[in-house]
């Protein structure tokens, strides 16, 4: 009889719950994890949002650092690098919880838009550090997140959040091994597949391939670990610093996130490239002003920089555009003069130059740029992305 009273409330509570938000759509629907963007329907016919609910399976342990972030912060904690956490239930099947949706790109967007450097590296990388450092020494014992990765990174005018908590853990000292291994294989320690059990050692192995992603826009791979992470976009001072956040051995790596943020401005510092005077760290005062954008992020946005990129993108178009029409002209609908061998030897030359620019100039362009083939187009990438701010100091 006690068991179908519980089972009525599970049941009850589900209802209430469910009925209170408007699913506009679903984000991600796996086996071990379901997002959704949904609305909070408020009591008079109002919606509040957009917010995202996440919804994991009982018994596999998942879910579990949204009620720890949750409970701390009904104490009254506030987190500069977290998103907040509405609220946390339980289904009769699923564990739920919802936060804020966090506006902004992901880092993987951002390092495509903007391209590579170290600029952006310098811009992006002390600020993840002190976002992975506000996880780690927020909790007691440390949540450690087990899936940093630039996806789950994200960015904004203001601050940078991580997110995606479903397979974060709390550091068990008891512990030899993890109970389940998940992660993203790029970014995942060997650890973090059963050979050890992870802990913040973990999170700096992910955050030394995020520099190097940061530095190259390449998923770090078996190839480069071999080559001791040595790449032409790679200083010598940052290759160091990546191979020893991502050594094999959990106690060759930095032991914090704040000792690898060191190593990195020491490396910046070798290299005289200045630390930026932007966003927030984990000690500032939550009342003081934000510091003001660099100059170099400031002239990315001025208006005449714009009108500039937009003529630029004019002119390089109608280039292209007059130079295909040449070319295609030229090989597809030839003059009896471009032919014939008493022709001008600079007819001839034209003719010859417009078929081999029609068949290899596409072919070395797109071998060149790769899937940033449209980097050549500032009002372009302004509009694939919606005119956000680029990050890259260059």
């Amino acid at each position: 009889m006690h068991g179908m009273e519980d089972e009525l409330q599970t049941y009850l509570h589900t209802l209430a719950h469910g009925d209170r938000y408007r699913i506009e759509k679903t984000l991600k629907q796996s086996a071990n994890e379901s997002t959704e963007l949904v609305w909070l329907v408020c009591a008079d016919g109002s919606e509040r949002g957009p917010l995202v609910r996440k919804s994991f399976p009982l018994g596999q342990g998942l879910g579990g650092a949204y009620q720890r972030i949750w409970d701390v912060q009904r104490e009254g904690r506030r987190f500069f690098y977290l998103p907040r956490v509405q609220e946390c239930y339980r289904t009769d099947a699923a564990f739920v919880a919802v936060t804020e949706y966090v506006q902004g790109e992901s880092l993987d967007e951002i390092v495509y838009r903007c391209g590579p450097s170290v600029a952006l590296a310098a811009d992006i990388f002390p600020r993840l550090c002190d976002a992975v450092s506000e996880l780690h020494e927020g909790f007691n014992p440390p949540l450690i997140h087990r899936d940093l990765k630039p996806s789950n990174i994200i960015v904004n005018s203001q601050s940078l959040t991580l997110i995606d908590f479903g397979i974060a853990r709390t550091y068990n000292s008891s512990a030899d091994v993890d109970t389940h291994q998940f992660g993203t294989r790029a970014y995942a320690p060997p650890e973090q597949f059963g050979f050890n059990q992870t802990d913040v050692r973990s999170d700096i192995y992910a955050l030394g391939l995020i520099l190097f992603y940061c530095l190259t826009y390449e998923t770090p791979s078996a190839a480069n670990r071999a080559c001791r992470w040595a790449h032409r976009s790679v200083p010598e001072p940052l290759r160091q610093v990546i191979a020893s956040a991502t050594s094999l051995d959990p106690a060759s790596r930095y032991s914090s996130a704040r000792q690898l943020k060191e190593a990195f401005l020491q490396a910046m510092a070798v290299l005289g490239v200045p630390q930026p005077q932007q966003g927030c760290s984990v000690q500032q005062d939550a009342t003081a002003p934000m510091a003001k954008p660099t100059l170099s992020a400031r002239l990315s946005n001025s208006s005449a920089l714009r009108v500039v990129g937009r003529i630029w993108d004019v002119c390089l178009a109608a280039f292209l555009v007059l130079l295909l029409i040449g070319c295609v002209l030229s090989v597809f609908a030839p003059t009896e003069a471009s032919l014939s061998a008493h022709a001008p030897i600079q007819l001839r030359a034209l003719y010859n130059f417009s078929l081999y620019f029609l068949v290899v100039f596409p072919a070395v362009f797109l071998c060149a740029t790769g899937d940033r083939s449209f980097a050549c187009f500032p009002s372009w990438r302004m509009f694939r992305f919606q005119s956000k701010r680029c990050y890259s100091l260059r």
